[in-house]
């Protein structure tokens, strides 16, 4: 089976809000959105949910008021599909998602990415966090995370 992940990607602006009317609304561009990807595959099991790639530039409880605002329109329609949040410092800040996870925490997990060549002080992160909350490596690599150099193996 070939798995697929809709992503709303969020690198610019980094602030997930944008897309809402306002920090934690329950309407916006980004509701309508997930709303219609959820009537459209929520029968579907090969679909995963990420509802926020990349968050930079704000923080945590910024970032988790959209997830709180978007999660439950999306189980409204759909409350079994995986959904997958970002964190901070793109999706980076797992440590600090895991002290205040989500409201509606059923079939969440958090995004983690990783290049082994930038964050590979990051490690202990992931292992630490990795008994607190779900993750799933959404984006990873062997260079830098600006996609030079390597391969960093080590």
């Amino acid at each position: 089976r070939i798995y697929v992940m809709i992503d709303w990607h969020v690198l610019s602006p980094g602030d997930p809000n944008a897309w809402l009317d306002g920090v934690g609304a329950d309407t916006g561009l980004a509701i309508d959105f997930w709303e219609e990807m959820a009537t459209l595959y929520k029968d579907k099991k090969h679909v995963l949910y990420e509802i926020a790639n990349e968050p930079n530039g704000v923080d945590w409880p910024t970032v988790k008021a959209y997830h709180d605002a978007v999660i439950p329109k999306i189980r409204a329609i759909d409350p079994e599909t995986i959904i997958i949040v970002g964190t901070p410092t793109w999706s980076q800040d797992i440590h600090i998602a895991a002290e205040n996870p989500v409201a509606a925490p059923y079939n969440v997990m958090y995004t983690f990415h990783f290049y082994a060549g930038s964050h590979a002080s990051l490690v202990q992160r992931v292992v630490d966090t990795s008994t607190k909350i779900p993750l799933f490596a959404t984006e990873f690599g062997v260079s830098e995370a600006s996609g030079d150099n390597g391969p960093f193996l080590d």
